[in-house]
């Protein structure tokens, strides 16, 4: 299952890890993506008063899914899912030692 940001035809955004099929997606662990105040990006548990493990949803009431950016699915993962954190990219790479040296 990969994380996604699933947008419902009623409007809702969810993140969850997904699986999708022909004719539907499984979200498992969905959150609700909720705009904030100075643009910043809120999410809150989907249905969490009901108890379930996933949820499979027909793709006829899916606009679209994509991935999220790294920082948000990190969020993600953080307050809902595996706790696992993907590392940035552009960490600095170590030194070799004897890189000064002059070739002849």
């Amino acid at each position: 299952m990969e994380v996604k940001i699933v947008r419902l035809s009623s409007g809702e955004e969810l993140i969850a890890k997904c699986d999708e099929s022909e004719t539907s997606v499984k979200v498992k662990n969905p959150a609700m993506l909720v705009p904030m105040q100075q643009g910043q990006l809120g999410m809150m548990p989907w249905l969490a008063y009901a108890d379930y493990n996933d949820i499979e949803i027909d793709k006829k009431f899916i606009m679209f899914t994509v991935r999220p950016q790294v920082e948000l699915m990190n969020q993600y993962n953080e307050n809902m899912g595996s706790g696992l954190v993907v590392p940035e990219k552009n960490i600095a790479e170590p030194a070799i030692a004897g890189s000064n040296l002059k070739l002849t």
